[in-house]
């Protein structure tokens, strides 16, 4: 080679270790997925996705467990409403498109809230994905396995990063605004809340904090939660703070959302009606709180028995594997969404 040549290579060598380090320090912006790019996609609303799924297994109780996998090139759009930052939302987010009121349940990994934020546009690829119906909860997921639908999980969490992105594609950021909350009260709450809003994050004006039996549940209480003689299958026991002391002391266990000592984290449930007292939690107008122990407000004091407050929550449903025993369940994303 000559000298010339030479000179040509080395200045095209440097040019190209510039550049790289060049796009090293500066990346590329990620990109912000609108309409636009959905265009050979169909576009529908949440409330019209999930009815494909109601309209093969109805509302009943024989939908659940049912599995609903998506073949057509369905694209969903949704505000995120959620946060799993709290420790308290678990491998889900939960989106709400405003223009058909209606949310869902998108069964992802942890730590969520580094990638999308309340407020966020989010598309959804749905094409391979499964509408799952959990006790009677539709989420969004992958494909459950033998040992999924044995234990009554129609779909699956989309666990790794490439998987994820292949499917949910951040859009613009975004405020949550009121209109994205449903306010909820004790003259209203027969008329504006029905199934329509599981999933959604309302907002529950007025309600009285309840302690004491209900049929043969006692609230507040945990669910302790173990896995004997190294056993896979968990064994679980409802306790109840009154009873208990904290571990290694000898004062009672004060009443708190959920059960977080000695390196154990139980959920806990405890109970808010718009009724004072003469309602059962079945019963329209009663919502359990359940929290996790993982919680960064786990340990957060009860109210005083009586109290009135307000709490903002994601609506959700549960039942026994039957569809028995029904429970409309309250999913907090924070502390900050508890004002007692």
């Amino acid at each position: 080679m000559n000298r010339i040549s030479k000179v040509f290579l080395t200045l095209a060598l440097g040019a190209c270790a510039v550049g790289c380090y060049s796009d090293f320090d500066r990346p590329a912006p990620d990109k912000v997925w609108t309409e636009a790019d959905f265009a050979d996609s169909r576009l529908i609303s949440i409330r019209d996705f999930k009815q494909l799924f109601y309209d093969v297994y109805g509302h009943e109780a024989n939908s659940l467990a049912k599995t609903l996998y998506i073949e057509d090139d369905y694209v969903i759009r949704g505000k995120v409403i959620s946060s799993d930052r709290a420790g308290n939302v678990y491998k889900s987010l939960y989106i709400y498109d405003e223009t058909s009121e209606s949310a869902i349940e998108l069964r992802l990994s942890t730590s969520n809230y580094v990638y999308y934020h309340p407020g966020q546009t989010i598309f959804v690829k749905t094409q391979g994905l499964v509408i799952g119906n959990y006790r009677y909860m539709l989420s969004v997921g992958g494909r459950p396995s033998e040992a999924d639908l044995e234990n009554g999980y129609a779909n699956n969490n989309l666990e790794d990063r490439v998987t994820i992105e292949q499917y949910v594609k951040p859009g613009a950021m975004g405020e949550l605004t009121a209109a994205d909350t449903l306010v909820v009260n004790a003259q209203n709450y027969r008329t504006v809340l029905n199934d329509d809003a599981l999933g959604r994050l309302v907002r529950f004006e007025g309600l009285n904090y309840r302690s004491g039996s209900d049929g043969s549940d006692i609230y507040p209480n945990y669910l302790e939660t173990l896995y004997l003689n190294g056993s896979s299958t968990a064994t679980y026991t409802t306790k109840y703070y009154k009873d208990q002391l904290i571990p290694g002391t000898d004062k009672q266990m004060p009443d708190t959302y959920a059960y977080s000592y000695a390196g154990q984290k139980y959920y806990g449930s405890s109970w808010f009606s718009f009724f004072p007292s003469g309602s059962s939690a079945e019963d329209a107008g009663n919502y359990i709180a359940r929290v996790s122990g993982y919680a960064n407000f786990a340990l957060m004091d009860l109210p005083a028995p009586g109290a009135v407050g307000n709490m903002t929550a994601i609506y959700t449903k549960y039942s026994s594997r039957t569809g028995g025993y029904i429970k409309y369940q309250l999913l907090i994303n924070s502390r900050e969404d508890i004002d007692f």
